[in-house]
């Protein structure tokens, strides 16, 4: 068999590639950034009324689709960024991408054969007893083709770089950077994107991705994982067929996670199914922080089982993953306990710590969103979620995302579609699976809930409780200055839309006609006490009686009781 090298990219071919991607790219983001900015505008003006233009979006996405469909590479992994954007795109026109990975094209099989043998410096029928012609799988990166080893027998996946590939990805980056730097100077987007951060995500991401040794150490960390659970299965990878541009590992016979009609045929239980994978992924974000980012239904197979087992869940390609460093987790954290004590306002200074709202943001409309969306839906049993009506929770989602300074970092880009995909696809298997169940136990854990986790669960707490009591105990000091701030006249008093019109102001220092807080000498160090008194009983109150939570109650009326002792002692 006689190997075929692909032409070299010429001059002229890489300045076409070049017009077309920084035009493609810069008629995109100028539409998705003139949108949100003339919606967003218009709710600052309270206009609520006012939509982005879909029809204009999809116009310019399905034009994006079509040319990156034809150059393939980085323009197909940026549509898929971009079919994960809630916070840039209304929903109408997110569909638009969301079947961009189905329709990459397949490069030819004299390529295939070329790579092999120039990787392996040997004819491919050495390598190999049979190498199908038709390929299994094909991506936005490389091709998968179905061979038996000729050393063992074995049937094998063989998974081999698309053409020019470094080329290419150097090109594209350099043009996306080059976008990026046109754009920063003409508009400023940092109030929705990072593009910067957008740009080094996927420079990461792509370089990883076309590494195949990462790649095949990356699956040999996923089978070490997963080496003990005999309801999840990791193939094998052929070590001494391994290199940069050529990736051997065993052969998965199984069934597509999406394909519900054989499922249904061959008795599998689809509930069981959606258990076990939501499981394993539930196991790689709270226990390991090391996750498998690409779960779209051509990468994850049921095998061969015995009924009395049940089904043994098979993941492949492991060229995209993600991480969570222990801040993430963090952060994380209080993203959880907000959204159990129903507080919007612990949410969202998780969600600013990990990056989700930009310093400039309007904090204060975020936590107004978040805590409508939460009143509205927070406690819905699974039946109700079921007969909500889809439409309008999509447009409340896309009311508090698209209307408000909300961005996704650029590390989560991929984070946010895996989660999506994978509720996707367990939503798909079983309509009545229950996240909640299988999602409770490794949340504990998560939340150092359990035994292992006391221990640091308390050491956090006493940390927050020794934070909360010294801001509880320098309100006094603090009320007092800033009462003496306002007798003295250094603080002026705004009292705007009075009866008739009138406005209060107090300006000058030394006024005597001040507002008397008190009598006697230190009256309103009498008073910042009392205020400590009734702030440190209200929150021992609420946390005791409405958030259930002992400790941090029993805590406030302690300063409560600290504090009537302190004003004994200063009479």
């Amino acid at each position: 068999m006689r190997s075929i090298s692909p032409p070299r990219i010429n001059r002229f071919s890489q300045f076409v590639r070049f017009f077309r991607v920084s035009r493609l790219l810069l008629w995109t983001i100028w539409v998705i950034y003139r949108e949100r900015q003339r919606v967003v505008r218009a709710r600052e003006r309270g206009n609520y009324q006012v939509q982005p233009n879909v029809e204009v979006l999809i116009e310019v996405l399905t034009a994006f689709r079509h040319t990156a469909i034809k150059l393939g590479v980085l323009m197909i992994k940026l549509g898929q960024f971009l079919s994960s954007r809630a916070d840039l795109l209304p929903e109408r026109a997110l569909t638009v991408l969301s079947t961009l990975q189905d329709e990459v094209p397949p490069e030819p099989f004299e390529h295939v054969v070329s790579v092999i043998e120039s990787e392996f410096g040997r004819p491919v029928e050495e390598i190999f007893s049979s190498l199908e012609r038709k390929c299994t799988a094909a991506a936005s990166l490389g091709q998968v083709h179905k061979a038996v080893l000729a050393s063992t027998g074995e049937t094998v996946a063989v998974k081999v770089q698309r053409p020019n590939i470094d080329s290419l990805v150097i090109m594209d980056l350099s043009t996306l950077k080059f976008v990026i730097w046109v754009i920063n100077r003409l508009v400023d987007t940092s109030d929705f994107i990072d593009l910067m951060g957008v740009y080094n995500e996927f420079r990461r991401t792509t370089y990883e991705e076309i590494d195949f040794v990462r790649e095949a150490s990356n699956a040999k960390r996923f089978k070490e994982m997963f080496q003990d659970d005999p309801t999840i299965y990791i193939p094998t990878i052929h070590e001494e067929y391994v290199t940069r541009r050529v990736l051997v590992l065993e052969w998965i016979d199984g069934i597509k996670i999406n394909d519900y009609a054989t499922i249904d045929a061959q008795g599998i239980n689809r509930l069981e199914v959606a258990k076990r994978t939501v499981k394993a992924y539930f196991r790689q974000f709270f226990e390991e922080g090391f996750f498998h980012a690409d779960p779209h239904p051509g990468n994850i197979f049921i095998k061969k089982y015995s009924h009395e087992d049940g089904p043994v869940i098979a993941f492949v390609d492991f060229g995209m993953t993600g991480t969570l460093t222990k801040n993430m987790k963090r952060s994380m954290k209080d993203l959880f306990l907000g959204f159990v004590m129903r507080d919007s306002h612990t949410i969202v200074t998780g969600l600013s710590r990990l990056g989700f709202i930009g310093e400039d943001a309007n904090m204060a409309a975020i936590e107004r969103g978040m805590g409508l969306m939460m009143e509205q839906y927070y406690g819905m049993t699974l039946g109700e979620v079921r007969d909500l009506d889809i439409p309008e929770v999509a447009q409340d989602i896309e009311n508090l995302l698209y209307g408000q300074p909300f961005q996704i970092p650029a590390q989560f880009a991929f984070t946010g579609r895996a989660i999506g995909t994978l509720v996707g696809v367990s939503t798909g298997l079983a309509p009545d699976f229950n996240f909640i169940e299988v999602a409770t136990p490794y949340a504990r854990k998560f939340l150092g809930l359990d035994a292992a986790g006391v221990g640091q669960t308390i050491q956090d707490l006493g940390g927050q409780l020794l934070d909360t009591g010294r801001v509880l105990m320098s309100l006094p000091r603090s009320i007092d200055r800033l009462i003496s701030r306002i007798e003295t006249g250094q603080l002026e008093v705004r009292l705007a839309n009075l009866p008739g019109g009138k406005r209060t102001r107090r300006r000058r220092r030394g006024q005597q006609n001040h507002v008397q807080l008190a009598n006697g000498n230190g009256g309103h160090g009498s008073t910042a006490w009392v205020i400590m008194f009734a702030v440190a009983v209200a929150g021992g109150v609420f946390l005791l009686s409405t958030a259930h939570l002992v400790i941090p109650g029993w805590f406030c009326l302690g300063v409560a009781g600290v504090t009537v002792l302190a004003m004994l002692f200063k009479h």
